[in-house]
Parts: structure tokens; sequence; C-alpha cells
């Protein structure tokens, strides 16, 4: 009986006339290596006849062809352990693609022999997390963010983040390359899911230098989906709160992407003025803008991007206009170019209003402010990346990136001063238009080296950055006092800046193995920066210069840092610990008044890291480093800032750098068959001399501010969650969080010091119900925050929030081409300011048909903020001020929506035949 069995097995699944393919990338992990002219062999089980063998190419590759059989596959070479594996071709199962594959050490034996055919959803395969893409179950035609959601411990929101056991995946890769940019929603939400064969999981590091992990979300393809096209074109139009005469809104999306195994060609466009398509905050980064923002180069650690002027996404009446292309195409052997072009226009009037409280020593102001503001930018933005192999084991990579920003902004501010019985004392009205206009080029050029010995690494990166920053501003703000109200102080102004920066950075990381359980990691770093700063204020219909507002201020700055790092790394276990010198010369020149002032400073920055792994599921990672900023240009420059006047920051040139402590302990675990998992972790920075503020205020609550040195500031964290199935079902799974905090931080008020100590609390909890045509999500969620002050006049009344949503997705049995789709969010505000104490639902819904036999082309009715609800409503606490902040929002309005989407493999959208 038993060698029927096998006979069976062995034959079942002949197929004459057909091929299967075996592939594999040997590694040496020791040394991250490739593994060349090792030898891989095919024998036939059933007659054990050689069918063919070959050897390893210079970058590890190996990749044989042979007819449907079942085969035993084996790898030798001299310096590892064989390695075999049977395979058990069919029809359905005839490409195997073991990806990376780590050779076995010399002296590890293969206690078994594995069987590719039918294997396990989710496996791992080293440190790297694997799912087989056919092993869940989703409907015809779906895209790969349907088959994310399927996977156990992977969340998508409805932005199209992506979270693997609560940890944000920071890049999504297709074949270990980026598709069509750094956008990850246009792999997710375009590429059919049936193409996928396996979704990988791992980290790597972070490609700033940096000595953080970020994690990565690899879909590799199979061979029939690695060429092909797909896009998307959409239109939609509807009117304001179903009334004709109001304003209307529209939104309209084209996509068209082709690619094969050399070549990616893509094109975007889209335009609306809903918040659905407004850029935010991850839209400005992947697309390499930030609200006409620029690289800052105020930090010495390294460049890094940040925003110009501050627009919130979700605030006020939206305009969007976005265009770009795409192309990689791969060259000579080894070789890779990108080219990424992008356009964005982008337009939001909104109106908001704020009520604030400010304490000082012996008393407390209010203000009540109404704030009008219209702000807009226009970027081009342009990047190249080149890639060349040099042999298997060194790389270099040449990626520029340009921009050029437009940016405006007209602003109207009406602000009351009120005492402490609510009495009005005074009002002010500002009147505030910018144009501003900026250059940023940024080049970064990496090289890396593996070498022969095992674990020997060489990294080298040299950044160039520059950006140049004209603006030009006029200025008008009118006061009245209520004891006088007859008489008015105007201020009228024009206000041009000039801020210009060149900086250059070098870094070089070396490993060297000392034995199979320690190695020796040296880095070294210099960084210079030459920033020069020119204010110039006229008044007088700009006549007269006002050196009070005028200034000329030039920063040179270098740094080395010189770093020694011993690692050990056995088993389960690997511990670091070192640390880095740096030298750091400053040297501030007031060309006004020809004062320079001069700093310097050697530190030490010490750094551990303990990471202990009880399985691939389950590890704790414990990390402490130092670290320490220098102030901006910003800070240190003495002139007064007086755009708002009831505001006005002015520079300080003594500031030193701080020094920050950063201890982060963080814990995971996951089951991959049952989808549980659990994570927590804590973070503690404490800062030693750190950046705050020291504000002075008159009687009528005008305030001037500065910039100092504390003693330190704590900042603290606390989280953890965890995703479970509902036990005895099959389709219910929960999830849930908890987070905490608890910041202590120190400034000075009217020269006194304030302490301010923050208390904040939160949870959430859901749950998910998924079963064929039907989804339906449940949440709830609260935070409570407990300010508190040294100040003996602050209001330390606790405030809260409280979130309740829920969702439904229905698509009726059978072959229904109609999905009804519904989703209402309730939010509870409470501890606020008189009318700030908000309770109000969002709820929406759609009704959708598909059309055409694939169904790929849809029509859809969609009603947004049924109930007419719709606001922002925040509360801040900082030192020792209480801000309360109400938004004008996009209210009710319906649209009608036309989509259709289009694509090589002539899927389907909603196909649901076969699901029962």
């Amino acid at each position: 009986m038993k060698k029927l069995v096998l006979l069976f097995i062995l034959f079942a699944n002949l197929s004459f006339g057909q091929e299967m393919k075996i592939s594999a990338t040997l590694i040496d992990t020791n040394s991250n290596t490739p593994v060349r002219n090792a030898v891989g062999m095919l024998v036939r089980v059933r007659d054990s006849v050689l069918i063919d063998f070959q050897r390893s190419d210079k970058f590890g590759k190996i990749e044989m062809l042979t007819p449907i059989d079942t085969v035993q596959f084996t790898i030798k070479h001299p310096d590892f352990s064989d390695f075999r594996s049977i395979f058990i071709g069919s029809n359905e199962n005839k490409t195997f693609d073991l990806g990376d594959l780590a050779m076995p050490d010399k002296a590890s034996l293969i206690g078994e022999v594995v069987i590719y055919a039918n294997r396990s959803p989710i496996y791992f395969r080293g440190d790297t997390m694997v799912f087989v893409a056919d092993s869940f179950k989703v409907a015809q035609g779906a895209v790969v963010e349907d088959l994310l959601k399927k996977l156990p411990g992977i969340k998508v929101d409805a932005s199209g983040k992506i979270t693997n056991q609560g940890k944000e995946i920071n890049q999504v890769l297709v074949d270990g390359d980026e598709f069509f940019g750094s956008d990850p929603t246009i792999a997710t939400k375009n590429l059919a899911a049936e193409g996928v064969e396996t979704v990988e999981i791992y980290e790597k590091d972070a490609e700033d230098g940096s000595d953080e992990k970020v994690q990565v979300l690899d879909l590799r393809l199979k061979d029939e989906a690695k060429k092909g096209y797909f896009g998307k074109s959409s239109v939609a139009g509807g009117l304001n709160q179903f009334k004709p005469t109001n304003y209307g809104f529209y939104e309209g999306e084209f996509l068209f992407n082709v690619y094969n195994k050399n070549q990616k060609l893509g094109f975007f466009a889209l335009t609306s003025n809903t918040p659905k398509t407004a850029l935010n905050g991850r839209d400005l980064y992947k697309f390499g803008m930030s609200e006409g923002g620029g690289w800052n180069f105020d930090d010495a650690d390294d460049m890094n991007f940040s925003g110009g002027n501050s627009m919130n996404e979700n605030e006020g009446i939206p305009n969007t206009n976005k265009a770009g292309m795409f192309l990689e195409q791969k060259l000579w052997k080894g070789a890779e170019a990108r080219l990424n072009y992008s356009f964005s226009q982008y337009n939001v009037n909104a109106n908001k209003l704020t009520f604030s409280q400010f304490n000082l020593a012996d008393t407390s102001y209010f203000t009540d402010e109404t704030n009008n503001n219209k702000q807009g930018y226009v970027q081009h933005a342009v990047s190249l990346k080149f890639t060349q192999k040099l042999d298997s084991l060194s790389e270099i990579e040449i990626e520029p990136k340009l921009t050029l920003n437009k940016t405006t902004s007209e602003t109207t501010n009406l602000t009351a001063f009120l005492d402490g019985s609510n009495a009005m004392s005074r009002t002010t009205e500002i009147q505030n238009d910018v144009l501003s206009n900026g250059v940023g080029l940024n080049t970064t050029v990496r090289y890396s080296k593996n070498f022969k010995k095992k674990n020997r690494k060489l990294k080298v990166r040299y950044n160039l950055g520059y950006n140049d920053d004209v603006s030009e501003t006029d200025f008008k703000t009118i006061g009245v006092f209520a004891a006088t109200p007859s008489f008015a102080d105007t201020l009228s102004q024009t206000r041009s800046a000039t801020n210009n920066n060149i900086a250059h950075t070098i870094f070089g990381n070396f490993v060297e193995p000392i034995s199979k359980k320690w190695k020796l990691e040296f880095d070294y770093e210099f960084y210079s920066n030459d920033k020069n700063q020119e204010k110039l204020t006229f008044s007088n219909q700009a006549t007269t210069l006002d050196s009070l507002f005028s200034n000329r201020f030039e920063t040179a700055r270098s740094q080395q840092k010189v770093g020694a790092f011993g690692i050990y790394e056995f088993k389960k276990i690997r511990f670091s610990l070192g640390t880095r010198v740096r030298s750091i010369s400053i040297d501030n020149l007031n060309t006004f008044t020809s004062v320079s002032t001069p700093q310097a400073l050697v530190n030490f920055l010490p750094r551990a890291t303990f990471l202990i792994k009880f399985s691939n599921s389950s590890r704790i990672n414990i990390r402490y480093n130092a670290n320490s900023s220098l102030p901006s240009i910003t800070d240190l420059q003495p002139v007064p800032d007086n755009s708002n006047p009831n505001y006005i920051r002015i520079g300080n040139p003594e500031l030193k750098p701080n020094y920050t402590h950063t201890l982060s302990i963080n814990q995971n675990m996951w089951k991959g068959l049952s989808g549980f998992y659990t994570y927590s972790g804590l973070s503690v920075n404490y800062n030693q001399n750190d950046f705050s503020s020291s504000t002075t205020y008159d009687n009528f609550g005008r305030a001037v501010s500065k910039t100092v040195n504390v003693d330190n500031n704590l900042y603290s964290n606390l989280y953890s969650g965890m995703g479970f199935p509902v036990p005895n079902t099959k389709n219910l799974k929960g999830d849930l969080n908890f987070n905490a905090g608890y910041n202590v931080t120190h400034a000075f008020v009217n020269e006194v010091e304030n302490i301010a100590k923050t208390t904040d609390i939160g949870g959430s909890f859901e749950l998910d119900f998924d079963k064929d045509s039907i989804e339906l999500s449940l949440s709830a969620g609260a935070n409570y925050s407990k300010p508190n002050n040294s100040l003996p006049t602050f209001n330390s009344t606790p405030f809260t929030n409280y979130n309740f949503g829920s969702s439904i997705r229905y698509t009726p049995r059978g072959k229904s081409k109609i999905t009804f789709r519904t989703d209402a969010d309730y939010t509870v505000s409470t501890g606020r300011a008189s009318g700030y104490n908000l309770n109000f639902v969002v709820w929406n819904a759609s009704v959708e048909r598909a059309f055409l036999k694939s169904n790929n082309l849809k029509f859809s009715i969609e009603v947004n903020d049924i109930l007419n609800q719709n606001i922002s409503n925040n509360r801040t606490v900082q030192g020792n001020m209480i801000v309360d902040e109400r938004v004008t929002l996009i209210r009710r309005y319906f649209m009608a929506r036309l989509t259709y989407r289009f694509n090589n493999f002539k899927t389907t959208e909603n196909d649901f035949e076969g699901w029962y």
C-alpha cells in the first residue's frame, strides 16, 4: 500500500509538453554576498535520472527549466553544506521561486528535506515573513489592497496606510523596486491581486543613514504578471446640499501605466475641490513637496525636508491639481535609471475660530480670534536616480532632486483681547499678504561594497544641498484700545526676505568581523553649512528702512563625528555598544552690527542596542542613544519678527546646542496562522539644555518671545496593542490599542519659570467582520488629557475626546452588480471653552452599479455628511496657553461618479462567482 501511495505522489502530477521552473538567488548570510559557482542539480525522483545541472552566476542567480514532474533539487558548494528540496509540479503549481536562499553553514546539517508543494500559507525565510498570495481568497478582479486586508496582522486604513503588527510599513516595493515612484498606493490600489505570488515583509536600514530600521513590504509577482499595463479614469460632479445654486464640487482622475521587466512608464493627473483628493502630509512627502517648503540644513546631523507656510489638509475649502510622470529603465547590465516629475497646484480658503487662554503668574487673559486665510502654492519637482552595479559585491547610486516653488498667502485676523472678567480691553486687525519663490537642489551619491571576507562591509554617502528662497510681504495692522476707541494705532510695512544656504555631508561606515560572533563598526561624518538670511523692512510707502525689523545674519557651521562600536551576534542575541565623538564649530555674524558670536562644542554621543529574538515571530528590542541638535538660524537671528504684532518673536544668538537621551523598549509577538499578535513599547526622551521659550506679556496681552535654553525637558510615551480572532468565529477579528504619555516642559513667563506637566491616556477597540459579500467594522476610542502647570492661575481642568465609528459594505450574493456602502463617525468633546464642547456625527453613504461583462465600468451616487455636521474641533495645551479651535470644513454634498478601470488581465471588479 505504501508503495502505491508513493507511486501516486510521483506520477499524479505528470504533464507532458509543459515545463516547470525552479529559481533562487543564493546568499551567504554571514557576509550578505551572493554565492557564485554553486552547482545546482535536478534529479527526477521516479527513476533517479539527472535531468539538468547548472552553476550560479556572479549574482548568485540560478534558474532551471524541466518538464513538469516530481524532482529533487540539490545545491552544492565547497564552502557550505548541501541544500536539498523536493518539488511536486503540476499544471497549477509549476513556478517555484525561492527568492533569496540562505546557504547553510558548512558545520550545520540538513535535518529535513523541504517539499515545495501546497506549502504553508505563511512561513519565514530567514528574517523575512512570507505570505503565499494564492492561499488567501479574494474576489475576482481584486487589487493588492484587497489582498493585504486578508493577511493576518496587516491593516490598511482608508488613506492606504499599511501597518503590520501595529507598526507602519515605511516602503512598498514590487519585485524589490519602487513601483512608479514612492507612492505605495499606486501599486496597492491598481495592481491585480491575482498577479502576486508572495507578499514579503522585512526590515532594512533607513536610507537617510540613521541608525533606525524601516519596515518594507515587497510584492513578488508571478512571471506572467511581470509585464502589462493598467489604468484608471474617473470623473465626478455634484452640488452642495442638493441645491443647484450652491457651490458645485468635482473630482477627476486619470492614471495609465505600462511595464515589463526592463521598463516602467506611468502618467497621472487629477483635479478636485473636495477633501478626498486634497494633498495630505503623506502626499506632500511622497511627491517631494511640503507646502512650498524646501530642504532644511539647520540640523547638523544631515539635511531634512521641511515645510514652508503651514497648511492643514483638514481645513477649509481646497482646490487641487496634480500631474506627473515616472520612467524607470534598465540600461546595460547592472544599470538602472529612474526619472520622476510632478506638478502640483494647491489652494485652500479657510475660516478659523480660536479661543485662547493665557495664564500669567498673577492673572489670566483671553483672546477671541477670527482668522480668514487664502493660501496656495505651485510646485515643480523633478528627480533622477541612477544605479550601477560595479560587480557582484559593489554598487553606486546617484540621486539629484530639484524643486521649484511659488507660495502665496492672504490672511486677515481679527482678535479681541479679554481680561479675567471677560471685559474687552483691546482689538486688532492684521492683514498679511505674502508671495514667496524658492528653488531647492539636493544631490546624494551612495557607494556600498561587500568584501569577500564574510561580514566586511563599506558604505559611503555624500550629500550636496542648496536652496534659495525669496519672499515679499505687505503687512498692515490696526489696533484699538477700549479706553480710547476713537484712536487707532496703525502700522503699515513692506518686507523682503532672502534665505540662502549650501550644505555638504560626507559619511562613511565600515564593518570589520573579528570572529564568528564579534564585529567592529566604525563611522565618520563631516558636515558643513553656510547660511545667509536677510530681512529688510520698509515703512512710509516702502521708502524708509526700519532698522528695528531689518537685519543680515550669516551662520557658518562645521561638524565632525567619529564613532566606534562593538557588535556581538550569536543565535538569538544581538548586542551593540559604542560611542561617537562630535566636534562642532559655529560662527554667527550680524553684518548690520558687525558682531560675531562664535561657538564651539565637543561631546560624546553613546549608543547601545540589545535584541533578543525568541523566534522569528517574537522579539524584544532595547535601544539607547544620545544626540545633540543645533539651534536654527531663525532662533539665532536677533531681529524681531512682527508678522503678528500680538506675538513678536526675537532671536537669541547666545543659544547653545541641546543634548538628548533617548531610551526605547519594544516587544512584538505574532502567530501567523491564527492572526493573533501583540506589541508594546516605551519611549523616553530626556533633553538637557533644551530649546524652550521666554515670553513677556504687557498689560494688554501683547507678547514678546525668544528661544532660550532650559535645564531639561522630558517626553515619554507608553503604547501597546493586540489583534486577535474572536473565539468560535471564522470571520470576526478584534483589535485593541492603548497609549499613554507624560511630558514635563520648562519655560519662562514674565521671567518666572513655568513647569508644565501633561498626562494623556487613550485607547481604542475595533471589531471587523469579513465574509463573502459583506464587510462590517465597529470601533470606539477615547482620549483623556490632564494638563497641569506651576502658574497659580492655570486652569488644570481635564478634557476628553470620544470617537465611535462604523462602516458597512454589502454586495448581494451571486452575480449582483450593485454594492452598498455607508460609514459614520460620532465625536464627543468635553472640558473645553464655551462653544467648543461639540458633539457631531459625520455620516456618508453610496450605492454603486457595475457595467460591462468585466464589471470594470462603474457608476455611483455618493452622499457626504448626510446630517450636515462636519467640523474640525481641537484643543491644544502648550506651556501657559490653552487653545480651542474650530475650522470651517466642507459639509453636506452629493456626487455622481463614473469610473473605468482597465488592465491587461481583463479581470472583473466584483465577480463573486465560485465563492460559496
